[in-house]
C-alpha cells in the first residue's frame, strides 16, 4: 500500500518537472523574450523535482534482493 502511494507521488513529481519546464520554454518562445535567470531558475526547479521523483520511486523487489 505504501509502495503504491510512493509510485503515485513519484509520478506527480515527474509530471510537475516535465510540465513546468515545457511551460517555461513555450512561454519564452511565444513571448519572444528569453530571460536567462528565469530559464536557469526553471531548469533548477525541474532538476530538483526530477531528482525527488527519482528518489521517491520505490525500487523493484528484484533490485532490493540484488543489493543485499
Amino acid at each position: 500500500m505504501n509502495r503504491d502511494r510512493r509510485k503515485v507521488v513519484a509520478a506527480i513529481f515527474a509530471d510537475v518537472a516535465k510540465y513546468s519546464l515545457t511551460a517555461g520554454v513555450v512561454g519564452a518562445i511565444i513571448s519572444g523574450q528569453i530571460f536567462l535567470p528565469s530559464l536557469l531558475a526553471l531548469g533548477l526547479i525541474a532538476c530538483i523535482v526530477g531528482l525527488l521523483a527519482y528518489f521517491v520511486t520505490p525500487k523493484d523487489k528484484n533490485e532490493k534482493d540484488r543489493e543485499k
